[in-house]
């Protein structure tokens, strides 16, 4: 499986607002739609297609909060059709690779999800994020440390 994380792009926008999760997670994350249109606004926000080889199976943004320069992980989604193959854990591998290598990267990533989106909590605390005890807008925040956290 090769997952790589490319442009959304006047070539591809169309089929990335086209991907849509189950009907049992609609609420769990915005539309590629409304994601599309707030990075365009909100301009620290980079949104990217997920594709395995040819074909598009999901979508994550990420960005720099300007206020105190951390990074967030702030979407992610898997097609329903392209759930249950490891498409969301690499997505996310990639998306922390890609922030790492950044010159500016904060100490730490956060994320956030839907308290009731088991799944997504599952799967951010399988590749390292560690939950904060927080909730931010109705959503359970997840830090990813670079380095180990002082104690």
């Amino acid at each position: 499986m090769a997952v790589q994380l490319r442009q959304v792009t006047i070539d591809n926008w169309e089929e990335c607002i086209s991907l849509k999760v189950g009907s049992g997670q609609k609420g769990f994350v915005a539309s590629n739609m409304y994601s599309l249109v707030q990075s365009r606004y909100e301009t620290s926000y980079v949104p990217l297609a997920v594709y395995s080889d040819t074909q598009m199976v999901g979508f994550v943004m990420y960005g720099k909060d300007p206020e105190d320069g951390i990074y967030w992980m702030v979407r992610l989604m898997i097609d329903e059709k392209h759930q249950g193959k490891g498409f969301g854990r690499e997505a996310v591998l990639k998306t922390l690779g890609l922030i790492k290598g950044l010159p500016d990267c904060s100490p730490y990533i956060i994320t956030s999800f839907v308290p009731e989106n088991l799944t997504a909590g599952q799967l951010y605390q399988s590749v390292g994020f560690q939950e904060t005890g927080e909730i931010i807008d109705g959503e359970k925040e997840a830090r990813y440390y670079i380095q180990s956290p002082v104690h």
